[in-house]
């Protein structure tokens, strides 16, 4: 960040920033609670019992207000894990949880596991269709390698997780592979999450595209449709807070080949971030409040 800082000069970001139309930025703040919404209702057909949805939104979004405070993209799944896991303790006497004999926290992570696996191969789906479109422009760089790489150690990650059950002489995560049987016979079910994945990624390349709309920039949706996947599983990489630095180096890179400046494309990295922090601010209030929220023996 501190490179890229200097490279391009901090009041050349600002000037920029001074040209983004603030309907633009709370269209973009506005699709992003919408995307997490449209999360919500997936995440809730994973939970194994019956549940408000205001109340699993809340807990999402202090997930997603966490996130930009810890390492990755997932940091705050962690938090969502532990709130679950009190909720589903707080059910636990309750009839549509009595068939249940796992601990609420093995509950707990196997849903959110879920909710983010299955998101995820929405992600390699979209980056592996949209792939051949930028192949012209990532031919000469070692990026091009990039996408066929995560596809394939994706599903073989996933064959060793959900076939070998590798990690399962531990009792903890045993319970967990316990739980993936939930989701086992349920098809349907699965297949609706995925297509709510797919549609919170259209949603992202949207939100992203309305910002560069905002700056005046001249870029085309397919272009964001392109690279944006590339740039998220960049940013997962938990070797800065919330994907600093990788993202807008990514952003930097990747739209400098379609003959994006490198001052407007950190822009648009930049304000696209805001707008998610922003957004997440509601996660921030629930959070402050969450012993109402989440019920009054949380500690």
């Amino acid at each position: 960040m501190y490179f890229l800082l200097s490279k391009i000069g901090v009041e050349k970001l600002l000037d920029n920033m001074k040209r983004m139309n603030p309907a633009a930025f709370a269209a973009a703040v506005a699709v992003y609670l919408s995307a997490s919404y449209i999360s919500t209702l997936r995440w809730k057909m994973l939970v194994p019992y019956k549940t408000k949805t205001k109340r699993l939104f809340d807990m999402y979004m202090i997930g997603a207000f966490f996130n930009i405070c810890m390492p990755g993209l997932i940091g705050g799944d962690a938090v969502k894990i532990f709130y679950l896991g009190r909720e589903i303790k707080n059910k636990r006497g309750k009839a549509e949880c009595r068939k249940l004999q796992t601990g609420e926290n093995a509950l707990a992570v196997a849903s959110v596991f879920m909710d983010r696996y299955i998101g995820f191969a929405a992600l390699m789906t979209i980056a592996t269709i949209t792939f051949p479109f930028g192949f012209e422009y990532l031919q000469n760089t070692p990026v091009k390698w990039l996408v066929p790489f995560v596809v394939t150690s994706f599903i073989a990650g996933s064959i060793v997780v959900f076939r070998f059950r590798i990690g399962g002489q531990i009792n903890f995560i045993s319970n967990v592979y316990d739980n993936f049987s939930l989701y086992k016979n349920q098809r349907a079910v699965i297949g609706r999450c995925f297509a709510y994945s797919l549609f919170i990624q259209v949603l992202s390349v949207l939100g992203v595209y309305i910002l560069a709309l905002g700056l005046s920039m001249n870029i085309s949706f397919l272009s964001v449709f392109v690279f944006l996947p590339i740039i998220i599983v960049i940013s997962f990489l938990p070797l800065s807070i919330s994907g600093i630095g990788l993202r807008e180096g990514a952003f930097v890179f990747l739209f400098g080949l379609t003959g994006v400046s490198e001052d407007m494309a950190m822009t648009l990295s930049l304000v696209w971030f805001f707008s998610i922090i922003a957004a997440s601010l509601w996660g921030l209030v629930e959070y402050l409040r969450f012993k109402t929220v989440l019920g009054s023996d949380i500690k």
